[in-house]
């Protein structure tokens, strides 16, 4: 074998450790890719259980409850509270759209923001408390929530008891 014979097989043997390395990195980087969009996806979860606790409070939890059946007379306070719960709902569901618009969130994870976002903006009082603060979100934003609420049909007020009870019923037989 001559040293041309050894110096040839030494750059096949080379080759072949770059694309091995190559076809590694690639597994690698899909692997980092995964992980990455599960921690986005548990954030996001993790977010909106912080925000069901927040608002399972009682005070956030009567004016809610208020809200769903159908009440619109509320003091400065409470419709402070009610600004509060659209903003958290909206600055998720920004955090949800920027990250879905990235390629960061999946389908599911935005299609749950928005189920949200529009039950909410279902109902009137969400609707008033968003006309006077749309201002305090960015334009694109405030632009895409618009496009939201001309597909969002209001809400009858509802009694939960007896929508309970109709589900349990049909449920149970």
């Amino acid at each position: 074998m001559s040293l041309s014979d050894l110096a040839s097989i030494g750059s096949l043997a080379s080759g072949l450790a770059v694309l091995a390395s190559l076809i590694y990195l690639t597994m690698q980087i899909r692997q980092s890719d995964k992980y990455q969009r599960a921690l986005m996806s548990q954030g996001t979860i993790t977010r909106n259980i912080d925000i069901l606790t927040l608002l399972s409070q009682s005070r956030f939890f009567e004016l809610i409850s208020r809200v769903a059946a159908g009440e619109t007379n509320f003091n400065a306070e409470e419709i402070g509270y009610l600004q509060l719960r659209l903003r958290v709902t909206l600055l998720s569901t920004q955090d949800t759209y920027i990250q879905h618009e990235a390629g960061l969130i999946d389908e599911i994870n935005f299609e749950n923001s928005l189920t949200v976002l529009r039950n909410i903006l279902s109902q009137p009082v969400y609707r008033a408390v968003w006309k006077i603060s749309r201002n305090g979100y960015a334009p694109d934003f405030a632009n895409f929530i618009e496009k939201q609420i001309a597909t969002i049909p209001l809400t009858e007020p509802g009694d939960p008891v007896a929508k309970f009870k109709e589900a349990l019923a049909t449920v149970t037989g």
